[in-house]
């Protein structure tokens, strides 16, 4: 099974890419954690990467589809999470599979309104485990406290302010719609909505569909 993974931020996409990744075998692959790996790797890539991410710049579609195209060719099944972005990567990735035999089995879509965004990012706390946030909805966690499991203090993101978050969400929109347009024969829309279990559950018994 060959699936990409988008949504929007807040929607709870990487929780579920992890899960579902588990239960189908499948490579989770994110261009963060590529970045990541080729700027450790101290090359000469990792550096240019590393200079544009700490810009406040996106890394250009082309560094972004070769890091993608060099992982996916040395496995068979995988999830993408996160990517493709826009619609430039999906068409660069869609020719890049068929030349090589290899086409995608589907892309899956998580969908939550617009409120519920908002809601969910100003809503939460990130502490130091794995990058991992908590939402105080469902607990009595306040900023400040500190995480019993990490020991670190539990703090709200720059960027989870409502007016960076509506702007982010703008942003994603203009280019939500044109992927789903360029999907919408083999996209897999998922209710975001519900607790991560109930989700999950959602997502499985469609893809197994897929197998």
């Amino acid at each position: 099974m060959r699936i990409t993974f988008f949504g929007p931020p807040g929607s709870g996409k990487g929780t579920q890419a992890d899960r579902i990744s588990n239960c189908f075998s499948l490579q989770h692959i994110s261009t963060g954690m590529l970045f990541r790996e080729e700027i450790n790797s101290g090359s000469e890539l990792g550096k240019l990467i590393q200079e544009i991410v700490e810009s406040g710049h996106l890394v250009s579609d082309e560094i972004v589809n070769t890091e993608v195209f060099n992982r996916i060719e040395r496995v068979d099944d995988y999830l993408l999470d996160g990517y493709p972005r826009n619609l430039h990567q999906a068409e660069c990735l869609d020719k890049f599979l068929e030349e090589s035999g290899k086409p995608l089995s589907g892309s899956v879509f998580i969908h939550i309104p617009d409120d519920e965004v908002l809601k969910r990012l100003t809503g939460r706390l990130v502490c130091g485990c794995s990058n991992k946030y908590r939402n105080t909805d469902s607990t009595d966690v306040k900023e400040g406290d500190i995480c019993p499991e990490c020991g670190v203090t539990y703090v709200k993101r720059s960027d989870d302010s409502s007016e960076i978050v509506k702007f982010r969400l703008e942003q994603y929109h203009n280019l939500n719609r044109r992927l789903v347009r360029f999907y919408e024969n083999r996209l897999l829309m998922i209710d975001g909505l519900g607790t991560i279990d109930q989700v999950y559950e959602r997502i499985r018994k469609e893809l197994v569909k897929w197998e």
